[in-house]
């Protein structure tokens, strides 16, 4: 029996799935940072980020990694697909929450 090789993302979207793995570990971290955040208001008796701020960031987080996973693991036209969707989420995420 014979094994297809995996194929190996291309270099061709090296570029782009490198931008948007920043990307991802940068949403991650806003994540945990958010999470700290929330936690030390709650223990003060401070307002906080909120918990809609700390589930959009956890969410935006989960999809952007996926995305990147995808984007890491594909040669084929879903690895800038998945690229594309990680700065999709990630500029909503920063629009939505730190900067409107």
């Amino acid at each position: 029996m014979e094994v297809e090789a995996a194929k190996r993302p291309s270099r061709t979207y090296g570029f782009l799935r490198a931008v948007s793995g920043v990307l991802a570990v940068g949403l991650v971290l806003l994540a945990l940072g958010n999470i700290g955040v929330q936690f030390y208001a709650n223990s003060r008796d401070l307002p906080g980020p909120g918990m809609l701020s700390v589930i959009a960031h956890v969410a935006a987080a989960l999809v952007a990694v996926g995305a990147q996973i995808v984007a890491d693991r594909y040669a084929d036209w879903r690895a800038p697909v998945a690229s594309f969707v990680v700065l999709v989420v990630a500029g909503a995420t920063l629009w939505f929450f730190w900067w409107a």
